[in-house]
């Protein structure tokens, strides 16, 4: 056999290499068709064109390249993304690098397949306005007229299917600033996730895990990462998904959605139907080993402002089925917010173990918090629900059913460190203290105090509370209250308040239904006793505007007070009985001991508007030393001394000192015996006045005084004194403010010209009658630190002539105008009755202004004796 030569034996090896050699061709000839097609140049150009086709915002980037291998990539570098107003106002978005490998293979099967997406390094400012919008609105352009997919457009080919088989973001750090919540949030991001669009976008797929880090938050006003709140910032976020949803049938099927923090894992799994719109959801949610004091910090950072600074710890499990609708995805406006039905129903058990909470500045906590709430179709139920409270054992247990309409059972057992519990139970802004023994338990609905039965007891021990609402801290609180389902008992409950201390004894009907506001429940019935050996209202009365609101309550009470003061007031031996109804206090009677005398009476307090309260008063003065009693009250100190007897009834509406000014009315009747006026700043300048120094301190055995408050003045017309120098007679009156308008008029006798050594008046100014009798008429205003004194010179000289003067009866018509004024009835808006004719108006205007003379006369002349005649007049 004939053998064949080596080198056509080597001939097929020579042909095999070249495939090789043709392929690393056709690569090197790619190389160079792509040098050329698309120099960097070119690439930056296209990008910059197809940018600026997309976006509708500046945009710049350093540079832009297409490689072959690996995979046909583009990249793009330095990418930045403008604010609003353009670059010179910052970047919303920029990348160190951003590439985008592409599967050319995909495209013949018009799938565009993106093997590889990478963000290098991006950062994210995301600017949430008041309004809801944010700084990328209308960030894309949109599509020019013509062009696929807008009316008009000529037909497209089939769409193609998108797939994105990863996405990779590479230490992404993102600032979203919240104005509408005035709050900053900083945080990083590190991404791989997956999906693809099927069938032109109808359908999505979606997986991929996520880590959030470095989550801070703070207000806007923080300028650097250190000004922002950090406590989070150690935890390590982990999201993962796996999903798909459905645009046709607006379907969501979430096959995974994992939430992990440390060792917990949340997880979640189920669909969600009608997405965007009213949803319905189908899901099931497990929570293993779950970090209480991770919960707690979240939650405060989520802006739940009652757990700022709260420190805990536990395990919290879950599992958990939610089913029914939940708005997803739509505005209240377009899609109607869920009202009262249109919630999910949640369903399933939540455990807590070896749980503890504390509050900021609280001196102990609570521990060994353990609990099971079994949660069903409209129902909440947790039977062993066990703490320890500065080590003392609780045990509760609560039972809610009707949602809508809440029906409640509770019961708590233990005794409880209030100062641990405060801000659960405590109003905002007030601090608890003290101990208090509890076993009480109660049934009823949550919206019907009246409906509320609670049985039980409670004792209280060294009790506190503080708040900025009260002037005194409440202190030593003590007592003990018993429950049963027809009232509750109050046993020696004591209080403290700065020296101010009282007890507290009786019964009370349904005890929460004195929270109500008057009228929205029934009232409860309550019997009482208080008694105090001190009591200063200015340490107890809450601090803000208005008088105190009253209970809902009606019944009555005794009250005895050693001492009682508020502000001005400073009595002894006070005594009252107390009848209340919603929104009302009535004293048929009360006593006490002030001012160096007795007063007695009754009055009625309407506060159902505290800020406006509308009062009533009447009291019968005894022997009550005038000038301490004018002292306190008015500005007329050290003006009239001697023993006051008189009747006071008195009427006003409102608190404030414009209130009393316009509101305030009283009328009254005094008499005083065997005491004198002055001295003070306007009987030494009396005595300066007159030249004669007697009248420093003028003295009297008799008074009446008859007087009237109204508008801010208390009216006084006519005082009569007489004394050892003769008989004065006084018409006017003293403002609220210390003003002084009064006509005085006295004649002194010949022997009590010697007497007084009073001549020297008639250098200044007085007026000699017949037989060296000095007539002395004066005008007193000014103010009653301050007065002013003038002669009235018209007056003494009508009294010359033998003429009763006119000045008192001008001053005393005037008087009596004003009061017939103030007691005019007033009708509705000033309006006349319209079915009355002029005549029967005419009539009726007469017969009221005879009636109203006859009772101002009445008051002003009826209960004295009537002034008697000037002996002056010939």
């Amino acid at each position: 056999m004939t053998s064949k030569p080596a080198n056509d034996r080597k001939a097929p090896g020579r042909r095999l290499l070249w495939i090789p050699l043709v392929l690393l061709g056709l690569v090197a000839a790619t190389w160079v068709a792509l040098a050329v097609l698309f120099p960097p140049a070119r690439v930056r150009a296209l990008v910059q064109a197809q940018l600026s086709r997309t976006l509708a915002r500046e945009v710049s980037f350093e540079g832009a390249a297409v490689s072959l291998w690996p995979p046909v990539r583009l990249r793009v570098r330095g990418v930045k993304l403008a604010e609003p107003g353009g670059l010179a106002q910052g970047s919303a978005f920029e990348a160190r690098a951003l590439d985008l490998d592409l599967d050319v293979l995909a495209l013949l099967a018009r799938r565009l397949v993106v093997r590889r997406l990478v963000l290098d390094h991006p950062t994210l400012h995301l600017v949430i306005g008041p309004d809801g919008r944010t700084n990328f609105a209308g960030v894309m352009r949109a599509p020019a007229a013509g062009a696929p997919g807008t009316p008009g457009a000529p037909a497209a080919g089939a769409p193609f299917d998108l797939a994105v088989r990863e996405l990779e973001i590479v230490k992404a750090q993102a600032l979203v600033d919240d104005f509408a919540a005035s709050r900053r949030i900083a945080f990083g991001l590190d991404s791989r996730l997956g999906f693809s669009l099927e069938r032109g976008g109808e359908r999505v797929a979606t997986e991929g895990a996520t880590r959030v880090s470095g989550l801070s938050f703070g207000p806007l006003a923080a300028a650097r990462h250190a000004d922002l709140n950090r406590s989070l910032a150690k935890i390590e976020w982990r999201i993962e998904h796996r999903g798909k949803y459905d645009a046709a049938s607006k379907r969501l099927a979430l096959e995974r959605l994992a939430l992990g923090a440390g060792k917990a894992e949340v997880t979640l799994s189920g669909i969600v139907d009608e997405l965007p719109g009213h949803s319905r959801v189908d899901f099931r949610a497990n929570g293993a080993n779950v970090d209480m004091g991770q919960v707690l910090d979240a939650v405060a950072a989520a802006d739940a402002r009652a757990l700022h600074g709260v420190r805990g710890s536990g395990r919290l499990d879950f599992d958990l089925s939610v089913r029914g609708p939940i708005a997803l995805g739509a505005s209240p406006r377009a899609a109607g917010a869920p009202g009262r039905g249109s919630m999910p129903v949640v369903t399933g058990t939540i455990a807590v173990a070896n749980g503890s909470v504390r509050y900021p500045g609280a001196p102990a906590g609570v521990e060994a918090l353990a609990f099971t709430a079994r949660l069903a179709p409209d129902s909440l139920a947790i039977g062993d629900l066990s703490a320890r409270v500065s080590g003392q054992p609780v045990r509760a247990e609560l039972e809610v059913t009707r949602f809508a309409d809440p029906a409640v059972r509770f019961a708590v057992r233990g005794d409880v460190d209030l100062a641990a519990v405060s801000p659960l139970v405590a109003p905002k802004g007030a601090q608890l203290g003290g101990r208090a023994a509890l076993d009480v338990r109660g049934r009823g609905r949550a919206k019907d105090p009246n409906a509320m039965v609670l049985e039980g007891h409670a004792r209280l021990a060294g009790v506190s509370v503080e708040s900025l609402a009260l002037p005194k801290k409440i202190e030593q609180v003590s007592g003990a209250l018993a429950f049963s389902a027809a009232r509750a008992e109050i046993q020696g409950l004591n209080v403290h308040a700065g020296q101010s201390s009282f007890t507290l004894g009786g019964t009370v009907t349904r005890p929460l239904a004195l929270t109500a506001a008057p009228g929205k429940a029934e009232a409860s019935n309550v019997d009482f006793t208080l008694r105090s050996p001190y009591l200063d209202l200015a340490e107890l009365l809450p601090v803000t505007p208005g008088s105190p609101v009253l209970p809902n309550a009606r019944g009555g009470g005794k009250v005895e007070i050693a001492r009682l003061k508020n502000q001005r007031l400073d009595v002894a031996n006070v005594t009252a009985l107390l009848t209340l109804t919603p929104g009302v206090v009535e004293v048929p009677e009360f006593a006490f001991d002030g001012y160096g005398g007795a007063v007695r009476g009754a009055g009625r307090f309407d506060l159902h508007d505290p800020a406006r309260p509308v009062y009533a008063v009447k009291a019968r003065v005894d022997t009550v030393e005038a000038d301490r009693l004018l002292s306190a009250w008015t500005p007329a100190r050290g003006l009239l001394h001697g023993a006051l007897n008189t009747t006071l009834d008195f009427s006003g509406e409102g608190s404030t000192p414009d209130d009393l000014k316009r509101s305030l009315t009283a009328v009254g009747l005094a008499a005083l015996a065997n005491g004198t006026l002055g001295p003070g700043p306007a009987f030494e300048v009396l005595s300066q006045f007159t030249k004669i120094p007697e009248f420093k301190e003028v003295r009297f055995k008799n008074m009446k005084l008859p007087f009237r408050v109204e508008r801010g003045r208390m009216i006084t017309d006519p005082v009569v004194l007489t004394g050892s120098n003769g008989e004065w007679r006084l018409s006017g009156g003293i403002g609220f403010d210390g003003s002084l308008d009064y006509a005085v008029s006295t004649t002194l006798p010949p022997d009590v010209v010697q007497k007084l050594g009073a001549t020297a008046s008639l250098a200044a100014g007085a007026l000699a009658g017949e037989d060296g009798r000095i007539l002395i008429d004066l005008r007193v205003s000014g103010n009653a630190k301050a007065p002013r004194i003038d002669w009235d010179k018209k007056a003494m000289g009508e009294r010359a002539k033998g003429q009763l003067s006119s000045t008192l009866e001008k001053q005393r018509a005037k008087l009596e105008a004003e009061l017939l004024k103030g007691l005019a009835p007033k009708t509705g808006g000033g309006v006349a009755d319209s079915a009355r004719s002029p005549e029967d108006e005419a009539r009726a205007r007469r017969a009221l202004e005879d009636s109203l003379k006859k009772t101002a006369r009445g008051l002003l002349e009826g209960l004295f004796s009537k002034p008697k005649r000037d002996t002056t007049r010939h």
